[in-house]
């Protein structure tokens, strides 16, 4: 962050995307079955040790990006 003058971030949902109204329940592995993406984000946030807290994570995110030049882009996609 102090090297640049800004800071491009794809992909990267907010700490409430799941749980706002009409989120899109997505594989967290595109080449797997098993739990979607807001499945695993709460296992890993409430594992007691271990795990990588993505929802911690983009809290912090955002808190950057109140005191530094970081633009989030999550575009919408068309399924074609």
């Amino acid at each position: 962050m102090d090297a640049c003058y800004g800071i491009h971030v794809y992909g990267m949902i907010n700490d409430t995307y799941c749980k706002s109204e009409g989120f899109r329940k997505v594989p967290y592995h595109y080449y797997e079955p098993g739990r979607d993406e807001c499945e695993e984000y709460f296992l890993h946030e409430n594992a007691p040790y271990g795990g990588h807290r993505f929802i911690t994570e983009k809290k912090v995110f955002a808190k950057w990006a109140k005191k530094h030049t970081i633009i989030f882009t999550h575009p919408n996609w068309t399924v074609s």
